[in-house]
């Protein structure tokens, strides 16, 4: 490869240096793996972008340090992705699709368009190379020596990601730097744009950037624990001064059954048993913990104290990761930013609406539950809240907001976090019921993604029937 990319990998290497011998697998297409690992090696960046600089701990600087300025053009670039992607949600994958081809529609906009791809590296849409279209494009290289499109494809296997390259700009015809961020639309294709210049840089708090870094963090943990042992690992982990604890994040622990093993702003925890601790929504913390690392290994989220923030509570996304037989280890970001404030009357309401689509399900069955919850002229379908239903396989079967991914199996798919909320929905409603916090297009905001908090029963045996809100305002 040229010297004019490299890859975020990079930008770890100190830390996983420090931590042992680490390994991370290359990410797989097998979509039903419980935790799919985060790329390694296959998102890249301009040689001159520092995305989290490294500091004299070896760990990333973290949440709130400045970058680039032309983050703004970057999070421009995400934004426009993320609405093509919801457009193919709502209008199915062939109307998108021929939207997308056409030079003059509505996401072609000069430099910056919409292009498409399905997981074996054929071509579905691109409105200035009609002629790739149908075409596996798996080695389309530019003149460093990127394949791109493959590279493309891995990402977005693992949901969402960058990838830079040299590519012509059809404004201006010359072949230049590009900046690409891609996102899986579902199981069998995915999109992505891009944006030319030099200059361009990540901005830090974004979703990709964040899993990257709780990732790595956690495994530097891991990796410490694995060659100093448990009671070595715990005093340090609790040790605020130590370096595990910088930048306003710090590691965890607890055991299997949920009692606090390292907590070390809070270390009047260490001990207690919480695993029927809830936030202030009431969505489980101790439950999901517990659940997560049962799978494996992941990403949740919960609303907890800041310790930066005067212990004020605020939004936050975790990653948890197996340390040795019985205890867990984890990390997280506060995202003070997110608004987390869901009202316990609106909250009340939102178990009533559901209820109230159960007992629908129970009087009049199945199908024309399922009529009546995917018609938006419905009063199940009103925005705030609607009704969604999925299989306990986690097939969409209603939801009146995204008809183009009814039939299609969500169960493994994850948001930008890393946190996969389908199989939040179903294993809440197979223990009787619970919340989930989530990230959805609001079709009230013109699908700009927005946390939601989700609430899910059972409707017989195998129909997971739901409904979510968004923060009070």
């Amino acid at each position: 490869m040229g010297t004019g990319h490299f890859t975020i990998t990079t930008i770890f290497v100190a830390l996983l240096l420090t931590a042992g011998c680490i390994t991370s697998p290359t990410p797989g297409g097998d979509r039903e793996l419980a935790f799919p690992t985060p790329p390694t090696t296959i998102t890249m960046l301009p040689t001159d972008t520092q995305v989290l600089p490294v500091n004299a701990t070896g760990l990333p600087a973290g949440p709130g340090t400045s970058l680039h300025p032309s983050s703004s053009t970057v999070q421009g670039l995400i934004t426009f992705v993320e609405d093509a992607v919801a457009y193919s949600q709502r209008a199915g994958k062939a109307t998108a699709i021929n939207e997308f081809s056409d030079k003059n529609g509505s996401f072609t906009r000069g430099e910056q368009y919409i292009w498409a791809y399905d997981f074996e590296g054929i071509n579905l849409a691109h409105p200035y190379h009609p002629e790739y279209k149908g075409q596996n494009k798996l080695s389309l290289t530019d003149d460093e020596g990127v394949k791109m499109i493959g590279a493309m494809r891995d990402v977005a296997r693992n949901g969402s990601g960058f990838v830079s390259y040299r590519f012509a700009n059809p404004v201006t015809g010359k072949t230049e730097l590009k900046l690409a961020y891609v996102k899986r639309v579902d199981d069998t294709w995915w999109l992505a744009s891009g944006t030319y210049g030099p200059d361009l840089s990540i901005p830090v708090n974004a979703p990709e950037i964040v899993r990257e870094y709780l990732h790595a963090k956690v495994a530097r943990a891991v990796g410490y624990a694995n060659n100093e042992g448990e009671e070595k690992a715990l005093v340090a982990f609790n040790n605020v001064s130590g370096p595990f604890t910088t930048d306003g994040t710090y590691i965890f622990a607890f055991d299997m059954n949920g009692t606090t093993l390292a907590m070390p702003f809070y270390q009047g925890q260490i001990g207690v048993n919480e695993r029927n601790l809830t936030d202030i929504n009431g969505v489980s913390i101790g439950e999901e913990k517990i659940r997560v690392a049962g799978n494996g290994g992941g990403f949740f989220y919960y609303v907890y104290n800041n310790p930066a923030d005067a212990g004020k509570p605020s939004f936050k996304v975790s990653y948890v990761e197996p340390a040795g037989p019985g205890w867990v280890t984890g990390a997280g970001m506060y995202l003070p930013d997110v608004p987390v404030r869901f009202s316990e009357k609106r909250r009340t309401q939102l178990v009533a609406r559901v209820r109230e689509a159960v007992a629908q399900v129970k009087k009049n069955g199945r199908d024309a539950s399922l009529s009546a919850f995917n018609n938006p002229n419905e009063s199940f379908s009103y925005q705030d809240p609607f009704i969604f239903m999925f299989d306990r396989n986690g097939t969409l079967l209603a939801n009146p907001y995204l008809p183009g991914l009814i039939g299609s199996n969500l169960r493994s798919d994850r948001d930008g976090y890393g946190s996969y909320p389908v199989q939040g929905f179903i294993e809440h409603a197979m223990g009787g019921g619970g919340f989930t916090y989530y990230f959805f297009a609001d079709p009230a905001a013109n699908y700009t993604p927005r946390l939601k908090l989700g609430y899910t029963e059972l409707a017989g045996e195998d129909l997971i029937l739901g409904a979510g809100i968004f923060p009070d305002e």
